[in-house]
């Protein structure tokens, strides 16, 4: 069954200091009745160690037991142990941050496992904590008619909007042509060309990637707005707004904003080395904060072609309706692994908590816009996260200090 784009489940309103006490007394009777199974069966199918949680001098270990998942103190055998500091933890337990984020960071403290183990955990907690599976053997994709769905379907302004909206929610991603003159991506091509004379490492704007040769090369423009009017005119236009309502189908989606922060261009060269340019299969909530901001629908402009020869998007279909964890679809997939090759001006959309990747130009570099669409805001709904923020836009500076090559994921 298709999901609605709204997933939102969890207020930063409502975020607490939790004890590993009072999360075992008061949050994980509940969370064990609903959610235990989900957890159980993916523990099975990926074939999962126990899991032990440190924290100062004492130890959790958590473990499935029959059809569910259960608790008891000390370290299980064969278990991956986690140490967290209280904050740490009350953070994790409430989808503050992932295991993901504090990889990234090079703050995650773990032995006795792989980065496997960790990844496959990352997707049983959230399982745990939101009822979202991680296997699911009869997933199935169809239309409104209930037939199947072809998932390299292209979508053009012409096709009946309530297919689009029932196509991203059943599939999570999208192919769009039509909706923007091609003729416009030159002049945004030559935009991008003079946006990047006025960059500069440590700008606050852009990120860097250092290439085969060992030179450094700028490979993201934010605030991209400020230096292309026909992007604006874009992002502003009647077309765009129409895709906006397409999209959102029976919900609501607002934006994108044409402001400084709501577009993005990547520059996608040959023979990346190290830095955040191609990055292999994530999801955008990967850091955390699922259940206080998913999902909303990314967006891509493609400014010149993609394929093999120069990179392209690849999406996982229904990952966003069955948890797979990232090393999983790394290595061994279970669900279906799409590419989407685009012309100038293609529109590609993918929802936040669908995993995708770019895959690296071989031959010349490609050239992209990013912006998205939001859900609305809630009252008393997010005041997002300052840390995560933060370690999004420390990535590339990460990457760089510890001289990482650009399959890592953010």
């Amino acid at each position: 069954m298709p999901v609605a784009l709204d997933r939102r489940t969890r207020r930063d309103a409502d975020v607490r200091q939790v004890s590993m006490e009072e999360f075992l007394a008061v949050d994980f009777p509940d969370l064990v009745a609903r959610h235990g199974e989900f957890v159980a069966n993916g523990i099975a199918s990926l074939d999962a160690p126990p899991l032990a949680v440190e924290i100062g001098d004492q130890c959790w270990s958590f473990t499935p037991d029959g059809a569910t998942l259960a608790v008891s103190p000390g370290r299980a055998e064969g278990a991956v142990v986690v140490t967290f500091s209280e904050a740490e933890f009350s953070d994790w337990v409430q989808n503050q941050q992932s295991f993901n984020a504090m990889l990234v960071a090079r703050e995650l403290r773990y032995r006795g496992g792989s980065e496997r183990d960790i990844s496959i955990w990352d997707s049983l907690w959230l399982a745990l904590l939101e009822g979202w599976p991680v296997v699911d053997d009869g997933i199935d994709f169809l239309d409104r008619r209930g037939e199947p769905l072809d998932l390299r379907r292209l979508f053009t302004p012409g096709d009946d909007p309530a297919d689009i909206a029932h196509f991203l929610r059943e599939a999570g991603f999208l192919h769009l042509r039509g909706w923007i003159d091609p003729s416009d991506m030159a002049k945004v091509s030559n935009d991008i060309d003079r946006a990047l004379e006025y960059c500069y490492e440590g700008d606050g704007r852009s990120w860097w990637a250092t290439l085969r040769d060992g030179t450094r090369q700028c490979v993201r423009l934010q605030q991209f707005s400020r230096r292309s009017a026909t992007s604006v005119a874009i992002l502003r236009g009647a077309r765009w707004d129409s895709l906006r309502q397409a999209l959102a189908g029976d919900e609501e989606l607002v934006g994108p904003s044409a402001d400084d922060n709501g577009l993005e261009a990547l520059v996608k060269p040959v023979g990346v080395t190290v830095g955040a340019s191609d990055v292999s299969f994530h999801r955008d909530c990967h850091l955390g904060r699922h259940a206080y901001n998913c999902s909303s629908p990314v967006v891509g402009i493609a400014v010149t072609a993609s394929g093999e020869a120069n990179g392209q998007l690849r999406v996982v279909a229904g990952s966003h309706r069955v948890l797979i964890p990232v090393e999983i679809a790394k290595t061994a997939p279970y669900l279906p692994v799409v590419a989407v090759p685009t012309e100038p001006g293609d529109v590609t959309v993918h929802l936040s908590c669908t995993l995708h990747e770019s895959t690296p130009p071989i031959v010349e570099e490609r050239r992209v816009m990013y912006t998205g669409f939001a859900l609305p805001p809630r009252e008393n709904g997010t005041n997002g996260n300052r840390k995560l923020s933060e370690l999004r836009e420390r990535v590339s500076a990460i990457l760089l200090e510890h001289s990482v090559g650009p399959e890592t994921r953010p």
